[in-house]
């Protein structure tokens, strides 16, 4: 793909599909100078809140003395979800209680933290923690029905988050062994449309992980705008379906999907294709290309999700009766 096409394609689905990054390293500042001791703490609080509300006191001790940290315990604005860590006192949510079970948020649940693709319905907390680790706290999370804990594999190295929240190529990983394929493609297509991850760095992932994962990390692209674009895409894999993401066909007008030479199918939802205004464009877009001889056919994120076999067959059907491979003007 020519770089001005996948700069094209990268401004269309940033304005379809914004996610603000998550920091991934705890920010660095320039010693401030000195204040009153109300506002180093209000400062460090701040700063607190803003990287999510929980972190290691090495990367605590950054931005406050032991002393404020100390006194913040004392009036009850920080507390300790386990030993070496600190949080906000408001901050009891996924990675506080992944803390107290022994490990940190992964998986599903740090993917969720990133911004990124999840599985429909998984609102389990998903816990990594040390793999040699074998204590009564993890044994108890294991027995908790919403709780999933998870190692990580034996050829990545084990690092310790400063947030509590696995980084997204660690996260992939952990869910590389736990979610399906569709959703595990989804996720870390997600994660390079957004510009998260490098294709680079989730080549290299991939070479570490079980071969039967490693073909799907393999395949993602960032052409996939969505999850419910990625699950399609699979299917027409599997299907042994060609196809053609982000084609232009007409002047500065990307579509989803193009299979053959006519078909185009567009994966509709209702954030981004529910107003009134965005159905009529999606409609003139439309009329435009039936002009042309192409035929339109649009799937919602319902029916790709809970009724594949159906979104299948229609495709099936039309491809069985050269839908795909109509003559059609340029």
């Amino acid at each position: 793909m020519h770089a001005a096409h996948s700069d094209a394609v990268r401004r269309r689905r940033a304005d379809r599909e914004r996610h603000p990054p998550l920091s991934t390293a705890a920010p660095r500042r320039p010693t401030p100078a000195r204040r009153s001791l109300h506002d180093a703490d209000v400062d460090f609080l701040g700063w607190l809140r803003v990287v999510g509300g929980v972190c290691t006191v090495v990367a605590a001790r950054e931005h406050a003395s032991s002393d404020e940290l100390r006194r913040l315990r004392a009036r009850g604005a920080l507390w300790v979800p386990l030993r070496g860590w600190v949080a906000l006192a408001e901050g009891h949510g996924d990675v506080t209680r992944a803390l107290q079970l022994g490990g940190v948020a992964t998986c599903v649940s740090a993917l969720r933290r990133h911004g990124l693709w999840t599985p429909h319905g998984d609102s389990d907390l998903h816990v990594r923690v040390p793999r040699a680790t074998r204590t009564a706290r993890v044994a108890g999370a294991d027995a908790l029905e919403d709780v999933r804990v998870h190692r990580l594999h034996e050829r990545l190295p084990e690092e310790r988050p400063w947030d509590g929240v696995d980084g997204i190529r660690t996260a992939l990983a952990v869910a590389s062994g736990c979610v399906g394929a569709d959703d595990l493609l989804a996720a870390a297509e997600s994660a390079l449309q957004q510009g998260r991850l490098q294709r680079e760095a989730l080549l290299e992932l991939a070479a570490k992980i079980p071969r039967r994962c490693r073909v799907v990390l393999e395949r993602a692209s960032a052409l996939s705008g969505s999850g419910s674009e990625s699950t399609f895409a699979a299917m027409l894999r599997r299907a042994h379906i060609r196809f053609v993401q982000q084609a232009e066909l007409l002047p500065g007008e990307f579509f989803d999907f193009l299979i053959g030479t006519s078909l185009v199918v567009e994966v509709d939802s209702l954030e981004w294709h529910g107003s009134r205004a965005q159905m009529a464009r999606d409609r003139a877009r439309d009329a435009r290309l039936t002009a042309l001889g192409y035929r339109v056919v649009r799937f919602t994120y319902e029916q790709v999700m809970f009724e594949r076999e159906s979104v299948l067959q229609t495709v099936l059907d039309l491809v069985r009766r050269d839908m795909h491979e109509r003559k059609v003007r340029r």
